[in-house]
């Protein structure tokens, strides 16, 4: 080969800003011989330096690390002095099935925090869709009118880097993503719901590899969290808890290459008994003297929320007169979350039975149980 290409070629490796990725074990010598290795890695450096970007170089599974400089902390963000950073997010680049990401556009899952985004939330995942367009990837939150694009060098077969050509606060400055083993993309869309016998827990799997999950409690009591179930559905009851307790949840997918990153984290708090109605003012009973006007007071055995729940039908407070329909009691004011709901007023005239009750679907208690039943009570008057 002309020395003056071998010349070139190794001059413009050195001083190349990827020389990182070009690794030789001694320095060269007068007299030393280029081994063949050697000269297909320099090519094979140049070339990735040189090539243009297309779909495959993206697809699989990334462990990406990423500063901002805003000048403001990020939640779930490290500080590191003048930026902040997190590190070895998980993003998973998925292929549609078209032939590129401009015929239809390809799929990413990310760990949380997301890499890609500032969220205020710090256990923030993100999925959505993107295309890659003359070195530029140009990327869409589900759910996100705003697309945002990053400038992308390929450093390697396992290295690539984005770079924003615009500043923007709600994104990172610069993001590195190295070549990580093909586990699964991690749930996403976690949800955590108390019913009377337990936490009910569900997610969506955002991968199409993975063996099952693996699901993660941290009680309010505890400092960390425990393996708990692994399966392959997307729905677990966890029903090992005491009343009042808090419990923290994050689920993971996994294969035979690994553990994806955890989801977002979910919290509900357990509560199996379903308000009732313990005292009323007037008592049931009781004997209401002459007519007028009387404020109904209720109170409940827990704290209570007196909007109505999904398919609610009647009235939250009804009365009836005798054997008569019930009619919507006059609601002057009610206090949520409170033990005691009042300012119920009702008119009243002399020797007459009055009914009232309570709607069972108007009242949920913190933990979103319904009254089991309607609650009726009544006074005379003489």
């Amino acid at each position: 080969m002309n020395k003056l290409l071998i010349g070139t070629l190794l001059l413009l490796t050195c001083v190349s800003s990827y020389t990182d990725d070009l690794k030789v074990a001694d320095d060269f010598k007068s007299g030393d011989l280029v081994s063949a290795d050697t000269f297909n890695q320099i090519f094979n450096t140049l070339e990735s330096i040189n090539r243009s970007v297309i779909d495959t170089d993206l697809i699989g599974v990334w462990k990406c690390s990423a500063i901002h400089a805003s000048g403001y902390d990020w939640n779930g963000w490290e500080s590191k002095g003048l930026v902040y950073e997190i590190k070895d997010a998980q993003v998973n680049f998925t292929a549609s099935s078209a032939e590129t990401s401009l015929g239809e556009a390809y799929r990413f899952t990310t760990s949380s925090p997301t890499p890609f985004w500032r969220s205020s939330d710090p256990a923030s995942a993100d999925t959505g869709t993107y295309q890659l367009f003359k070195g530029l990837l140009v990327m869409k939150r589900n759910g996100d009118i705003n697309l945002v694009d990053w400038q992308v060098d390929i450093i390697s077969d396992s290295r690539f880097t984005l770079y924003k050509p615009i500043v923007n606060s709600n994104q990172p400055n610069y993001v590195v993503c190295d070549s990580a083993a093909a586990v699964p993309a991690p749930p996403t869309t976690p949800t955590a719901t108390n019913s009377k016998t337990g936490i009910n827990l569900a997610w969506t799997d955002a991968s199409s590899d993975e063996t099952g999950f693996k699901i993660y409690r941290k009680l309010s009591t505890e400092t960390e969290a425990k393996l708990i179930a692994t399966q392959t559905a997307v729905t677990y009851s966890d029903t090992d808890l005491a009343e009042g307790q808090t419990a923290y949840y994050q689920i993971l997918a996994y294969n035979e290459n690994g553990d994806s990153a955890k989801s977002k984290t979910v919290a509900a708090t357990a509560d199996f008994t379903a308000p009732t109605v313990a005292s009323t003012d007037p008592a049931s009973g009781a004997v209401q003297g002459g007519s007028g006007t009387i404020n109904i007071g209720i109170t409940f055995s827990e704290p209570v929320q007196t909007w109505p729940v999904s398919g609610a039908t009647g009235s939250l407070v009804s009365y009836r007169v005798g054997e008569g329909d019930y009619v919507s009691a006059n609601i002057a004011g009610v206090k949520l979350l409170s033990n005691f709901v009042g300012g119920v007023l009702v008119e009243y005239v002399a020797d007459s039975t009055y009914q009232f009750k309570i709607g069972k679907d108007h009242i949920t208690d913190g933990g979103g149980l319904s009254m089991e039943e309607d609650y009726i009570w009544s006074f005379t008057t003489p």
